[in-house]
């Protein structure tokens, strides 16, 4: 979920060779191909690619953030006005470049072992119902060698960037028995997807697989630009201390989208009580979360 920019692009790799609809095409500087087009951004997408071996997609990227042209920042110094203090005071090793130079080195890596392992890949849409390609949007991976999937959480900002705080790991067979998170790193309200101007919705889901089967859901509607999807990284309990993050000027409509279980409805009769504004959406099927509703009712209708 790094939020590319064709400029941004532009200044690292030169002009493109081309433009196809939503699509910029370079000669990849790895594969040096005679066709001059293996190397592709959808603009649209935000998505960066070499068609050919994906693995240059991943030095190029690394390569990009270490240029200093673009990191994750949009530029050299974080906005610590945007981050509360005692929170930076705390996890300040965090925020460094070094460390999120490393975080994003760790994300790229596990996304690329989970787009070009067949099993996990199908497992992941058995399971859930995420394809590849949204896998790849969120940055969601899988390390083998320590036997858990990768799911990094992305500091909430409605400015151009996307500060890694850390990752969720979750066993082989994607259950919470088992869960855990990257020590002594922070919690709080964790995007799905990136902001960019053309969001007019803010959806709140309890969950990552929720806000993932959310994002492919409206992807497939051809309207998730307009939305932009976060979750609580620490789970439900806590959202209530965290809508204060929000920048509510940024949105035109407000969307609330818990479990349908004591916790979920409790969450969202406290902070409807807080914030009116908000729209509680509940589940009439039956179906506990919008991700098993994206399986059970959306996939088997369509």
């Amino acid at each position: 979920m790094i939020n590319l920019t064709i400029e941004e692009l532009v200044k690292y790799l030169g002009m493109p060779e081309k433009k196809i609809g939503d699509e910029y095409q370079w000669q990849c500087p790895i594969c040096k191909d005679t066709g001059r087009d293996n190397l592709k951004f959808n603009e649209k997408k935000g998505l960066l690619q070499c068609f050919a071996v994906k693995e240059h997609t991943k030095v190029i990227l690394k390569n990009l953030f270490k240029s200093n042209q673009y990191n994750l920042f949009s530029s050299n110094k974080i906005n610590i006005s945007k981050i509360e203090s005692d929170t930076y005071e705390k996890f300040q090793p965090i925020y460094t470049k070094e460390k999120q130079e490393e975080f994003l080195s760790y994300l790229l890596q596990s996304s690329n072992e989970l787009q070009n392992n067949t099993k996990f890949s199908q497992y992941l849409f058995n399971k859930r119902g995420i394809n590849k390609e949204t896998a790849e949007t969120v940055g969601l991976g899988i390390d083998v060698i320590q036997k858990r999937w990768v799911i990094p959480t992305f500091q909430y900002s409605t400015e151009e960037t996307s500060i890694i705080l850390g990752f969720e790991y979750r066993p082989l067979d994607l259950g919470k028995k088992g869960l855990y998170r990257e020590k002594n790193t922070p919690t709080g309200l964790a995007m799905i997807n990136a902001y960019t101007p053309q969001k007019e919705v803010l959806a709140i889901v309890e969950g990552y697989f929720d806000g993932y089967a959310l994002l492919q859901y409206l992807n497939e509607q051809k309207q998730s630009q307009y939305y932009h999807i976060v979750t609580p990284s620490n789970g439900v309990q806590a959202l209530s201390g965290y809508i204060q993050q929000i920048d509510f000027t940024k949105y035109k409509k407000y969307w609330l989208f818990l479990d349908n279980d004591d916790a979920g409805n409790s969450v969202s009769n406290c902070i409807l009580e807080m914030y009116p504004m908000f729209n509680a959406y509940s589940l009439k099927c039956g179906c506990k979360d919008f991700n098993e509703h994206y399986l059970k009712c959306i996939k088997t209708q369509s």
